[in-house]
């Protein structure tokens, strides 16, 4: 039996406990949150052996052998390190961590830990998404040549919670590193800034992108927004056809469109859209696995340096602009710094 913990018994840890009940060889063995009657009213709806008021207290518990980390974004980090300095395996939602030298901080720790950690990606570990990649691998649309993607929702300020906070906060973190995640299945790097249009709030945090990337021989799209709705929708379009795949953060079918000739592939989700992700994690715990076959580290890290070159790109011209207007403001003719 493998013993899960959870930290965070927010809305997505319910769905992760509404799925975890299908696995007869799991257990959510404890929750703990910040509030111990928090802990006690999630417990309610999903048993379990054991509530705690404090993250480390779970973390301390040797019964538990892998925590499920559903907090903030901004506390992926924190508690992916402690998790696995206390010696258990972690899933983290994502973003895995905030940036890149995170993230890799995290990578290393777990493997001289020699501790199993993936992202809950839950776009990879989907069938669909997984005989997408075969069918392009195969060359059924011929090379790869541009991918298009969009994931965007309005979701106003006074609904939101950390998603307006500086730092942590933005569209890119939060539904941008699916976009990510997606395209860096199907390009190769490194990928460099084309173009890019954003929309950025009185405290820095982007509400809106829309960035053109590419490569020697490729072009991607990542738009990505908290203002505005717009179809949810991936797109690979390579020399020989082209695939579209609806809700590219959940894909259960995709279009290939070919010879002027369309046809639809549906793979229904296995219980749950968290149900692959669990049943993947629960085998490589049982074969000693450190890493996911279909979430590997590296993948994470690809992606998160997407996210990381386009809010520096962001936060450059953002910078530039201040300078710009207050030379305007004093009537200084000075020549502005290049944009790297």
């Amino acid at each position: 039996m493998i013993n899960f913990g959870i930290i965070g018994p927010g809305n997505i840890a319910n769905r992760f406990a509404d799925s975890l009940q299908n696995f007869s060889q799991a257990n959510l063995y404890a929750v703990a949150a910040r509030n111990i009657d928090k802990a006690r009213v999630f417990q309610a709806k999903h048993p379990s052996n054991k509530v705690f008021g404090s993250y480390q207290e779970l973390l301390q518990d040797p019964n538990i052998d892998i925590v499920y980390i559903a907090l903030p974004h901004q506390l992926h980090f924190q508690w992916s390190m402690a998790a696995l300095d206390a010696g258990k395996a972690v899933i983290s939602e994502k973003p895995a961590a905030l940036n890149r030298e995170q993230l890799k901080k995290i990578i290393d720790k777990a493997k001289r830990k020699n501790l199993f950690y993936t992202e809950a990606m839950k776009s990879h570990f989907q069938k669909a998404y997984q005989e997408l990649k075969k069918m392009v691998t195969a060359g059924e649309i011929g090379k790869v040549k541009t991918v298009q993607t969009s994931f965007c929702r309005s979701m106003p300020e006074e609904q939101a919670t950390y998603h307006y906070q500086p730092l942590v906060g933005g569209c890119l973190l939060d539904m941008g590193i699916y976009n990510a995640a997606f395209i860096e299945s199907f390009v190769k790097k490194p990928l460099k800034i084309e173009s890019l249009e954003y929309k950025v709030i009185e405290n820095k945090v982007e509400v809106y992108v829309n960035a053109a990337l590419k490569n020697d021989s490729q072009k991607v799209i990542l738009e990505s927004a908290f203002d505005r709705n717009k179809a949810n929708l991936a797109t690979i379009i390579g020399d020989k056809g082209r695939i579209e795949v609806p809700n590219l953060h959940r894909p259960d079918s995709f279009t290939l469109i070919k010879d002027n000739k369309s046809k639809n592939f549906v793979f229904p989700y296995e219980k749950d859209d968290f149900h692959a992700e669990i049943k993947e994690t629960i085998d490589c715990l049982q074969k000693n696995r450190l890493e996911s076959r279909s979430m590997p580290v590296q993948d994470s890290l690809n992606s998160i340096e997407i996210i990381d070159e386009l809010k520096q790109a962001i936060a450059e011209k953002k910078n530039r602009f201040t300078y710009f207007k207050s030379l305007i403001a004093s009537k200084i003719d000075v020549e502005l710094p290049p944009v790297k």
